[in-house]
């Protein structure tokens, strides 16, 4: 549960940033390129692309909030098809695996995560997709993928959240001290709402250490 806060707390933040600069952003850009290559009409596509993006992201929501899964499904494929150079495309992407792993479709919720490593501009995005990645490889024992994604580096935001998929990680593999060595660290860095889950994963990682001995 504490996982799912954090990762959503991150978008909430991205949209919160986007509201206020994305017209700075798309107006800085706009001048940046009308600059170099003179193309005067690219700053007009650009920000109606981003505002139609709003839009259908804005239509998704209701529909989430009037709990029409299906409407939700075609908005936010959508959303992927013509518009995935917008973050809302990413979140949008984020909802569907989201969606697909609450229903134990795991191979379908990797897809669309994979499109948000492959496709999202924003690094804590991208993130925010890998880590679920790490997730899904553990409950499937595909713990090679998982290691992979667990060396990468991350934004120092989530740093709590990487050591707590390591210790997860760990368990996985039987070893226990190494798990409990990876729950302190997620607990050094973590929120404080965060610290009595994490405290809980580490006691049974030891707990199971003893039992094992």
């Amino acid at each position: 549960m504490a996982e799912n806060e954090t990762e959503e707390q991150q978008i909430d933040a991205i949209k919160e940033w986007w509201n206020k600069n994305g017209n700075a952003v798309i107006v800085g850009a706009t001048l940046g390129i009308g600059a170099l290559v003179g193309w005067k009409g690219w700053g007009a596509y650009t920000e109606q692309q981003y505002l139609l993006a709003s839009d259908r992201y804005a239509a998704m929501q209701e529909s989430i909030l009037q709990q029409d899964i299906d409407a939700v499904l075609v908005q936010a494929q959508e959303l992927k098809k013509d518009y995935s150079s917008t973050p809302y495309a990413a979140l949008a992407s984020l909802m569907l695996a989201k969606s697909h792993a609450e229903n134990v479709e795991y191979q379908e919720a990797l897809t669309h995560l994979q499109w948000v490593v492959d496709n999202a501009k924003q690094e804590t995005l991208r993130s925010i997709a890998k880590l679920r990645m790490i997730r899904l490889h553990i409950v499937e024992d595909r713990l090679d993928q998982a290691q992979a994604l667990l060396n990468e580096s991350y934004p120092i935001s989530f740093a709590s959240l990487k050591e707590e998929l390591r210790g997860d990680w760990h368990v996985s593999r039987g070893e226990f001290e190494e798990a409990r060595a990876a729950y302190d660290s997620a607990i050094a860095t973590a929120a404080e709402d965060q610290i009595d889950y994490l405290i809980m994963k580490r006691d049974n990682a030891i707990a199971s250490k003893q039992s094992n001995v």
